[in-house]
């Protein structure tokens, strides 16, 4: 390992992590067994051992089994993240990947289209097994397909429209609302509609045509 010991390496791991991300044991152990040229199951131990003693000695705290932060010392104490801040990080990010997205009412809050705040955030994820802690205000959804960087705004988006007419929409103009996010998140159209073809029931899809190009879907409303 270069004559680093497993305690200093595991603090440059640490180190380098933002105060808001989740530190997992699993991914931990990986950096340590990669950087020391061992297998996962011969660092593993080590590992264990010394996050017990970084958290007795105070540099991170344990939010659950085998989920950890930074501590961060302010001029006002100890910053702790929020346990529903980090819970939610989890279910979003795996490293630099994506592997889910907010929707349901709190997204259409977000955009504009409802002025009702759910109790609860909805998150789809390609986690969608994982039990929420008690305590944390967060609803996990099934994806309609596995979620990565370059299809998560697309999915976004048909959710939203998918919900449409059963949310309490009480924007002036939702299909236009709806119309300048696609605009200005940059989505390609034909690969919006062909998600919401391959992904999507049939009414999403008649849905996302009609607002992508223009005043159909008001007109079919009526």
């Amino acid at each position: 390992m270069n004559n680093i010991g497993y305690r200093n390496l595991l603090i440059q791991y640490i180190d380098r992590q933002e105060p808001d991300q989740p530190i997992l044991t699993a991914q931990i152990t990986q950096y340590a067994a990669r950087e020391a040229h061992l297998d996962e199951a011969e660092v593993r131990k080590a590992v264990n051992v010394n996050m017990a003693r970084l958290e007795k000695a105070g540099r991170i705290i344990r939010i659950e089994k085998g989920v950890y932060c930074k501590r961060v010392k302010t001029a006002f104490g100890y910053y702790v993240p929020n346990r529903e801040t980090l819970f939610c990080r989890r279910l979003l990010y795996d490293g630099d990947d994506v592997i889910g997205y907010e929707t349901g009412l709190s997204v259409l809050n977000r955009l504009g289209l409802v002025s009702q705040m759910p109790k609860k955030k909805c998150i789809a994820t390609n986690l969608h097994t994982k039990r929420v802690p008690a305590g944390i205000q967060v609803e996990i959804r099934r994806p309609p397909v596995d979620i990565d960087r370059f299809n998560y705004r697309y999915l976004q988006i048909l959710d939203v429209v998918r919900e449409l007419d059963d949310a309490p929409v009480d924007a002036v103009r939702p299909e236009e609302l709806l119309k300048g996010t696609v605009k200005t998140l940059e989505l390609d159209t034909d690969v919006l509609i062909f998600m919401a073809r391959k992904f999507y029931d049939p009414r999403v899809l008649i849905k996302t045509i009609d607002i992508v190009l223009g005043g159909l879907y008001e007109a079919a409303r009526g």
